[in-house]
């Protein structure tokens, strides 16, 4: 997602602000989960975290279509896509880690077997609840502001890494905390790549794929009683898959790179071989063609306007060399329509050369291109072209009639004379 509304500067300050309300809220919400009286297993409160932090950052800074670009809530064919992974991806990793268990353990821990005193909806609908709020924060809200600087492999780590320092446990030691960092980043890095070029319609994908995830481990492994051999059954397993369809779905697309030599971003926006610096170049590029086309407009307008120049040289000739008609008291009548026919063709045609200044003023302040610009300049010199010699056909006319009338009168009055 390339948008380049919003400034680097509130970019980083974003980001900043959003990890910095995060994890102080994260802190804070921990003390109101006894208050609440719910188990964590059904809902942490701390994950709201995320949550709120998104809200006070669409309320603190500006541009907000740009941060809310990523919560569209609409439903697409790559969006069922997505989700059919979403519920696939999650089976596969918790089949590799039975498998891990029935090899190296001989069995795995059912926690609904030791003492589960809740009914599954109230868990189900728990974890559905706790994947939406957190996603909505990190991953419909936080990648969406990342991707517009970056693509989506980087963009993922960086939410990655600050999703893993978010949900770091290290409660029962360092071994632990390391192996639930690796699962948390690998989870992320999955969640990324599902939600890439779904155009903001990221929220359904990272929820489904969020709550399958945590929904299975509960019942499955026990690493939320701080069991080490499950915590390193299941991150190395996400690892493995995470590995696996993100490496192979970058060679699928430079397969398709490869065989029709196509840019990427052709034939699905947002991908791995997009440039960080293609906004930039787009623009300075953009900058440069309207830079040419005011000079060409600048020198078409100064070719028109020499134009225009000449044309009123040649009116003034004209009216300069019109033949002078007295002959008798007869004539001056004819003289005198002559010459109120005269005047109204030169208002008409100083009407001409006002319209024409006007086009070359209009040609001057419009950037086009060098093939418009050619067309338009042959346009408008032979449309002044046109003008004057419809001026010079008309005063001919008005002579000759002059003439004949002139003739008339002078008849009439030879045969009065008569």
């Amino acid at each position: 997602m390339k948008n380049n509304k919003i400034s680097g500067f509130q970019w980083a300050m974003t980001i900043f602000v959003f990890f910095v309300i995060t994890m102080a809220l994260s802190i804070m919400l921990r003390d109101f989960q006894s208050i609440i009286g719910v188990k964590h297993f059904i809902f942490e409160v701390t994950d709201l975290a995320p949550l709120i932090a998104a809200i006070i950052c669409i309320l603190v800074f500006k541009y907000k279509k740009v941060q809310l670009a990523g919560l569209k809530f609409s439903i697409s064919l790559k969006v069922i896509e997505r989700l059919l992974l979403a519920l696939i991806l999650p089976l596969i990793i918790l089949i590799i880690g039975m498998y891990s268990f029935n090899t190296f353990a001989d069995s795995f821990i059912l926690l609904q077997s030791t003492g589960l005193s809740v009914p599954i909806t109230h868990i189900l609908i728990g974890h559905i609840l706790m994947a939406f709020v957190v996603e909505f924060g990190f991953r419909s809200y936080l990648q969406n502001i990342v991707e517009t600087k970056m693509n989506t492999f980087f963009a993922s780590i960086v939410v990655g890494l600050m999703y893993s320092v978010f949900s770091a446990n290290t409660t029962y030691g360092t071994e632990f905390a390391a192996y639930n960092f690796l699962y948390t980043f690998s989870f992320s890095m999955i969640l990324g790549e599902l939600i890439r070029a779904t155009k903001g319609r990221t929220i359904y994908i990272a929820t489904t794929f969020h709550a399958s995830m945590t929904f299975g481990l509960i019942f499955l492994f026990s690493e939320e009683i701080g069991d080490l051999f499950s915590i390193k059954v299941i991150a190395i397993s996400t690892a493995i898959v995470a590995v696996g369809y993100i490496g192979l779905s970058l060679i699928i697309r430079g397969i398709v790179y490869l065989t029709t030599r196509r840019n990427l971003e052709e034939l699905e926006p947002n991908n791995y071989l997009d440039h960080v610096n293609d906004d930039e170049e787009t623009n300075h590029t953009e900058a440069e063609k309207s830079s040419s086309n005011i000079k060409d407009a600048e020198k078409t307008g100064v070719a028109t306007a020499s134009t225009v120049g000449i044309a009123k040289n040649d009116t003034e000739n004209t009216v300069a060399d019109e033949p002078s008609i007295h002959e008798g008291t007869e004539k001056i009548e004819a003289q005198h329509h002559i010459d109120n026919q005269t005047e109204s063709n030169h208002d008409e045609d100083h009407e001409i050369t006002l319209e024409s200044v006007e086009s070359a003023e209009s040609v001057k302040h419009a950037p086009q291109s060098d093939d418009l610009t050619n067309d338009s300049n042959e346009d408008e010199i032979q449309s002044l072209k046109e003008p004057a010699t419809y001026k010079e056909d008309r005063r001919s006319s008005v002579v000759i009639d002059a003439e004949k009338h002139i003739e008339k009168t002078e008849e009439q009055s030879s045969d009065k004379n008569k």
